[in-house]
């Protein structure tokens, strides 16, 4: 059986210091997002959190208002924290989509380092080596 490749959700630099607000629990925090995508997206908050905390975030985009329900995912770098997106009704996710479309158009995609397309590079050739 041949094993399907996930294709990652291409990732869109956020200008500006968007700001969104995070609620976990009963407790509220604003913060900034950095990266976003149709899976999730990096924000940074002044609170960490532990990987696989749920949250829910509520964010403003040129498409409208977005909330969301969330996972909390390893801190993506020193300064931003990783999320997924774990559940989004269809008006937000259609407004996510448009919003990622106008991104696209500005030329905010988050192209891969020479050295991530050197890795993916290898990753696929070793993988077909031992398919064989």
């Amino acid at each position: 059986m041949a094993k399907q490749r996930r294709v990652r959700s291409p990732r869109y630099s956020v200008p500006n210091k968007e700001q969104i607000l995070v609620s976990v629990g009963a407790e509220n925090f604003k913060g900034t997002l950095h990266l976003l995508s149709l899976t999730g997206g990096a924000i940074s908050l002044d609170k960490r959190f532990a990987s696989g905390t749920l949250g829910d975030i509520g964010m403003n985009t040129v498409s409208g208002n977005i909330t969301a329900a969330i996972e909390f995912l390893q801190m993506a770098n020193p300064r931003a924290q990783a999320f997924r997106f774990v559940a989004m009704g269809p008006v937000a996710r259609e407004r996510l989509r448009d919003a990622l479309g106008k991104m696209r158009g500005q030329g905010l995609a988050i192209e891969k380092t020479p050295l991530q397309q050197l890795q993916s590079l290898a990753q696929r050739v070793v993988s077909r080596h031992f398919r064989k």
